[in-house]
Parts: C-alpha cells; structure tokens; sequence
C-alpha cells in the first residue's frame, strides 16, 4: 500500500524526553478527487469504512500505484468507482493534510469533469464496499454539508477547496 510509519521522541530544548509519537508517510501520488458530470454536479460515494465502521458520503479517492502520479491515480480511481466516462477537463486543487497529528505526506486533491452516461458501481470495487453513487447539484451538496450529511474531512476538505475555487 506504500506506506511506511515513522517512530518520533520529542525533546525539549535541553534535550530532555518529553513524549513519543508516530508519523504516517504515504506515497505522493494519493488523492482525492472532486468529480463533476457534464451538468456540473458533484459525485458522492456511499461507501463504508471500516474504522469506525459506518458508511460516509465521500468524493472519490485512492492510494497511487508505484510510480503513479496523482492526476494518473486520480483518474484510475473515479474509472474503478465510477465506470466509464469520457474526461471533459482535469485540473489540480491543491493539497490537503489529512491529520496534521500522525500524517506526513498531504493528500492531492483533483479537479475531475466527466461525461458520463451511465453511473455504476465499478466491477472492481466489490472489496470497497461502495453501495450507491449519486451526482448532485451543489446547493444539495452545501446543504448535506450543513445538514452534517458529510462527515468525511478528506471529502470535506476536497469540497471546501473545491468550492473555494469556483467562487474565486
């Protein structure tokens, strides 16, 4: 999966042990991807997570391949969620940390429009537990995100970038 954990002692000025931590290095190619269709609306997974074992609303995302950058990762991720689509445009929105407590490597996130005709669970994400796919307008979306329908901060952050974009 490309990533390794790092072991931390935290010193004081003087050198003294003050505590222990971990850290969390991921490959750089990881992201996130805000996924537009032709009509300008938003993708959502419902997907489950394991930890802490409930289903979330979340934009696509993935871990890259060795070697693979993040608009190559991004791009086999929303064909393996999404199916198959035709790209319209691609654009980079930055990156975003996932938790700045354990986390060292940020998390690119993607700007991805698609023409799609036909929305389906892609075959090859059985293991994924992916149970529905849905595009929505965004006004929808803020009020999920106000509504506390959108849990998840890697979508979240994927989102606020998003929106951040488009309203600058």
């Amino acid at each position: 999966m490309g990533v390794t954990l790092r072991y931390y002692a935290i010193l004081d000025d003087n050198q003294n042990y003050m505590y222990d931590t971990f850290g969390i290095e991921e490959r750089e190619g990881n992201c996130v991807s805000v996924v537009l269709n032709q009509n300008n609306e938003i993708c959502l997974l419902k997907e489950y997570r394991y930890m802490p074992e409930k289903y979330f609303l979340s934009c696509p995302r993935g871990f890259s391949e060795v070697n693979e950058n993040r608009l190559e990762c991004s791009l086999r991720e929303v064909a393996e969620e999404v199916g198959d689509f035709e790209v319209i445009e691609t654009g980079d929105l930055g990156q975003i940390y996932q938790n700045t407590t354990f986390f060292i490597t940020p998390i690119g996130v993607k700007l991805v429009k698609i023409k799609v005709d036909i929305v389906e669970i892609g075959k090859s994400q059985e293991s994924e537990d992916i149970c529905a796919i849905g595009f929505y307008k965004h006004e929808t979306v803020k009020q999920m995100i106000k509504d506390g329908k959108i849990e998840c901060l890697i979508t979240l952050g994927a989102l606020m970038r998003y929106f951040a974009f488009i309203d600058s």
